[in-house]
Parts: C-alpha cells; structure tokens; sequence
C-alpha cells in the first residue's frame, strides 16, 4: 500500500486524499465519484471472489457509464495487479526503503535521483 500511496502523491494527490482511498472497502470518502466507489467495489469483490459478482454490479457499472471496454480494462488491471501482489508475495520481496519516506517527492525534471 505505500507505493501506491507514495505514487499518489507524486501525481500531486494530497494527505487526504491518500488516507480517503486508503479508507476503502468502506468507500466512505466525499471524493470519490459514484462511479469510482462502484469500480472499487466491483473490484473489491471480483478479487475477494469473482464467483460472487453480480450481474446486478456489472448493470450498475453499466448504468453509471462503464462501456463493456472500459469493464475489461478494469478487469485487465486488476488481475494484473493482484497477480503482482501474489508473485511478490510467494517471494518475500519487501518494498524498496525509499518508499518508507512518508513525504516522498518525485525528483524535479533533468534533476536526477
């Protein structure tokens, strides 16, 4: 999770931004448009249990704007995603240290590391 957070910032999301997304399967925060809370979900269950989605949550997609494109795309991701984690997982691979820096800014352009 702390990449993901650190990549947020570095693409100028702030603190609490970062802290509504890390919020989620509660999908409580105000920012999130309804059809990003639903994606979120959807893809919460479809990696807890792909069994279990709906073809109610696949027509809510639908209905808030979701082409079937789209669906697969978000699909795509999140198997790739997942798949990632479970590799990393089976090896132990830590994360790097730099993403340990709470602050973390991307160097400035033609700055270097």
């Amino acid at each position: 999770m702390r990449f993901h957070a650190t990549a947020l910032r570095a693409e100028g999301g702030d603190a609490e931004e970062v802290k509504e997304i890390l919020g989620v399967p509660g999908l409580r925060g105000v920012r999130l448009s309804p059809l990003e809370a639903a994606v979120l979900e959807f893809c919460r269950q479809a990696a807890v249990d792909a069994n279990e989605v709906s073809e109610e949550q696949v027509a809510g997609l639908k209905a808030l704007g979701l082409s079937d494109a789209e669906l697969v795309e978000v699909l795509e991701v999140l198997t790739f995603t997942t798949g990632h984690a479970k590799f990393a997982d089976a090896l132990a691979l830590e994360p790097d240290p730099w993403l340990d820096q709470p602050e973390w800014e991307p160097p400035a352009p033609g700055g270097g590391a």
